[in-house]
């Protein structure tokens, strides 16, 4: 889980950097995108937007990672609710190198384009994420993470509390981290939740 985090680290500062669903499911998410307009999203709701734009870009688009960007100005609120302004969410097609970057910006998208390099490794069908497996949203994920961690809300860089979903390859686990800091602001904490059963996923040593 170490590099995951360490990962999640270097996402969160980044600003460039599915399963097919039935017609009823894309109705559902339109009808959704004037309550998500100027608002902050959870995790998943974040999700659920860029997911349309994901497939309209390819219809075997499927989710590989989503974490909030560090935009928000320093105020005591931020993340308390498991909710952020600001999100990247990545979408690829398995075995292929194709990636789909979405940008949103206070319950809008602000960017969405395809970012594949040329030379990227495909990426393996173990590293994307079911929709239909993200039982536990950050707002549910927060509260079991303050319960189980001495984790506090960050003030001056990665700012408030951070979310990101991953898969964790060699478990074949979907894992939700939320990430804050130690009560001296001198060192990052994060506790890991499998996203599908709500889970908590002790650091590996």
């Amino acid at each position: 889980m170490k590099k995951i985090i360490i990962v999640c680290l270097l996402l969160l500062i980044s600003f460039e950097i599915v399963e097919k669903v039935p017609a009823h499911s894309i109705k559902s998410i339109k009808d959704s995108l004037a309550v998500f307009e100027n608002q902050e999203l959870s995790l998943k709701q974040a999700i659920e937007l860029a997911h349309l734009s994901a497939l309209k870009w390819d219809k075997n688009a499927q989710l590989l990672q989503a974490v909030n960007i560090d935009l928000d100005k320093a105020e005591k609120s931020i993340g308390e609710n498991g909710k952020r302004k600001y999100w990247n969410i990545d979408f690829g097609v398995p075995e292929t190198n194709k990636i789909f970057l979405v940008t949103i910006h206070e319950g809008k998208i602000s960017q969405a384009n395809d970012v594949t390099g040329k030379g990227d490794s495909p990426y393996p069908k173990e590293a994307f994420i079911k929709m239909e497996d993200i039982n536990y949203d950050s707002s549910q994920l927060l509260k079991k993470a303050l319960k189980s961690g001495d984790i506090h809300p960050g003030k001056d860089w990665a700012k408030g509390y951070n979310f990101m979903l991953r898969k964790d390859t060699e478990t074949n686990i979907p894992i939700m981290l939320v990430i804050g800091w130690n009560i001296d602001q001198t060192k990052m904490k994060a506790a890991g939740f499998n996203v599908t059963t709500g889970e908590y996923i002790p650091p590996q040593n």
